[in-house]
């Protein structure tokens, strides 16, 4: 990401900010006109707001060079990080002029008596001030962290799905070997295409829906080598925008299934798919015929590693924004992915 050009030189915003502000203050509990006290509030506050940019920058290079990290703020972010910052600050030295202004309003003859108190109060106010910037930093510190962990697991899921994507595959071009031999070396030739999508894409945050349903239909035409019935293989698309983009392989696992699971694969309507994307909102359904002792099916579907990893995944990248639902009816396997990308 490119630097923002105001991360520069923080210890000078900071400095200048700081003395500027202790200055103003001066000048602001020392005058007599209550004009130009008000005039010197937006001043003050503007200078507080340098110094918090000072201070905030600091971290940010600390933690670059201390811990080798570079910033992942954008504008909106970091303006975001100032404005807590300074609303608390400006608070605590603000809390601070008021007890200041009720001493001096005190009787003289009883100010001896209450002034360790307000020495209390203003050490009071500088602690919570303090520690209220640290626990907005300490905020940020693990919310960083977090993000981080949550990319590696996402990594990690990644991995895992691949190796499975490829046990499946082999087993059934194992056993397309046996049957056609020039069909057989199609099925090694797509799939050759399809590890070389996953291999890419793996690497990638997001894609383009559009590739993702090219991605599919590979795997579809594979699969279809071993069966004789055109009529048991059915893809439906139907999006408005193939340019959206979603987190890579998440609908496969479920394609997946349909095929490991099926019952009678050459039987019609076998295994219907449908993809949908209308503003934003995208539908993915898997429907497949079930062999006549399903129960055994259905444990392993919802606890298979593919489904596992899948839940994970969609977990770390849409937490509230997804549903995955199942359900076998008559003889039938559903599952229903939506998503708000």
């Amino acid at each position: 990401m490119k630097e923002l050009s105001f991360l520069s030189f923080p210890f000078l915003y900071f400095f200048i900010g700081t003395f500027i502000t202790i200055e103003l203050l001066k000048i602001m509990l020392s005058s007599n006109s209550i004009a130009y006290q008000i005039l010197l509030i937006p001043m003050t506050l503007l200078t507080i707001l340098l110094t918090v940019i000072g201070i905030v920058n600091v971290w940010i290079q600390y933690r670059s060079i201390k811990h080798n990290w570079v910033h992942n703020y954008g504008v909106r972010e970091l303006l975001w990080l100032y404005f807590r910052c300074w609303f608390v600050t400006s608070c605590g030295i603000t809390l601070s002029v008021v007890f200041y202004l009720l001493h001096d309003l005190i009787p003289q003859d009883i100010q001896s008596l209450v002034h360790n108190l307000y020495i209390f109060f203003y050490i009071i106010c500088a602690f919570l001030t303090i520690a209220a910037l640290a626990s907005i930093i300490l905020r940020e510190d693990l919310n960083e962290i977090r993000l981080i962990n949550s990319e590696n697991e996402n990594q990690l899921l990644k991995a895992q799905l691949n190796p499975h994507f490829l046990y499946n595959t082999l087993n059934n071009i194992d056993a397309l070997v046996w049957l056609d031999q020039e069909r057989a070396s199609q099925a090694v030739t797509r799939l050759s295409d399809l590890m070389r999508y996953l291999t890419y894409s793996s690497k990638k945050k997001r894609t383009a829906i559009e590739e993702e349903v090219n991605h599919l239909i590979q795997f579809i035409d594979l699969q279809r080598l071993r069966v004789s019935n055109a009529n048991a293989l059915s893809f439906h698309v139907d999006i408005d925008d193939g340019q959206q983009t979603i987190a890579p392989l998440l609908m496969i696992p479920l394609v997946e299934n349909c095929f490991k699971h099926c019952g009678d694969i050459d039987e019609d309507n076998a295994i219907t798919i449908r993809l949908s994307l209308k503003q934003g909102e995208m539908v993915f359904s898997t429907d497949n015929n079930l062999p006549a002792n399903n129960n055994s099916l259905i444990n392993k579907t919802k606890g298979g590693i593919g489904l596992e990893v899948l839940r994970r995944r969609l977990s770390l990248l849409y937490s509230d924004r997804y549903s995955l639902l199942n359900e076998c009816k008559d003889g039938r396997y559903l599952v229903v992915l939506c998503i708000s990308l």
